[in-house]
């Protein structure tokens, strides 16, 4: 039986090995991308470099000590304090959550010891902004966010000859491939990680970059995945052991290593298959502008209520007369009555 060996065993057991004796894999990979989740928006201006140690000194005066920040206040400690990580320069640090735009983005580059980048875009935040962005990848080609990622990318690859890394975690990892495929220094890239993000729509699949640039994009999601299941996604994909279940699978911490990698699973679970399915099935029947008017009432009857509590906006929309308002037909009033339940329990399981 495989011990539930996480990245903090990995932490303990490489943390003393840097990157010019072992260079990057997988699980650093993770590191990275679940570091992107610690709040240091107060910490690091855009032109400023710190190294994660001196980060550290800092974050310690505005940490939160709740069960929620738990693991991330962690994973800060244990990377400060190792020889592998401490002396990363973490730079380029953003995070913009503009409404008028629907748009919200996070992301940070870190310069490796060894002459190597990794840059990182973060997930979605607990902002209605950053969800309502998320549904659009179901009905855009193009959202705000991944335009700004191929921006920032682009900046990173014309300001240096270094080999740079690129990855991200659920929505990340779909901003991370988005701007990999269409930044302009391709041949800089050395890989890019997926961490359980969501695909594209069919016309970004069949693109030209898509299909000339995808064999750089490796896909990691765990067996019960759903989020790295959404939509479209014609990548190598390798399929990982959690030590959660269900939709809880989706959190970075849970994902099993063993060594300098994961441990790999044959194939998803018949639940993760079944929902996925049907979630992508349900998206794909409904034409792009009933889905674009659909999620865009949704979210700006949350907006209105101004409650951040995910089972009262449920509760309370279906059975409500919010939805008077907006002259819905019966189409649109039976396709909002199927759609929901299904957004709940992404969102439910996520936030």
């Amino acid at each position: 039986m495989i011990d539930l060996y996480t990245l903090f065993d990995y932490l303990e057991w490489r943390g003393d090995i840097s990157f010019a004796e072992s260079p990057i894999n997988e699980v650093d990979s993770l590191i990275f991308c679940a570091f992107s989740y610690c709040n240091i928006k107060s910490l690091l201006s855009y032109q400023e470099r710190k190294t994660i140690k001196d980060l550290y000194i800092d974050y310690q005066q505005i940490k939160e000590d709740n069960l929620f920040k738990k693991s991330q206040n962690r994973l800060f400690q244990m990377l400060s304090e190792s020889n592998r990580f401490k002396e990363v320069v973490v730079t380029r640090y953003f995070n913009e959550v503009n409404d008028t735009k629907e748009m919200q983005i996070a992301g940070m580059t870190f310069i490796l010891p060894n002459d190597v980048l990794f840059v990182v875009f973060k997930g979605t935040d607990e902002t209605l902004t950053g969800w309502k962005e998320d549904f659009a990848l179901s009905y855009k080609n193009i959202i705000p966010a991944q335009e700004k990622a191929v921006a920032y990318l682009d900046e990173i690859l014309s300001s240096t000859k270094k080999n740079v890394y690129v990855g991200g975690h659920s929505k990340g990892g779909n901003l991370a491939m988005y701007a990999s495929l269409f930044c302009k220094e391709f041949e800089k890239l050395m890989q890019i990680y997926n961490l359980d993000g969501p695909g594209f729509t069919k016309e970004i699949i069949d693109s030209k970059e898509y299909q000339e640039r995808k064999e750089k994009i490796v896909t990691y999601i765990p067996k019960a995945s759903i989020v790295g299941n959404i939509l479209n996604q014609d990548t190598k994909t390798i399929i990982i052991k959690s030590k959660q279940i269900g939709l809880l699978q989706h959190d970075l911490y849970s994902w099993i290593v063993l060594n300098n990698h994961f441990i790999y699973m044959k194939e998803l679970s018949k639940e993760a298959t079944t929902l996925s399915n049907i979630l992508n099935e349900t998206l794909e029947k409904i034409p792009k502008e009933q889905k674009e008017k659909i999620i865009s009432i949704f979210f700006e009857i949350l907006e209105s209520w101004n409650i951040y509590d995910i089972e009262k906006w449920f509760g309370n929309l279906l059975a409500s007369n919010h939805l008077n308002k907006y002259n819905l037909n019966m189409e649109d009033l039976a396709l909002l009555y199927r759609i929901i339940p299904l957004i709940r329990e992404i969102m439910k399981k996520l936030l």
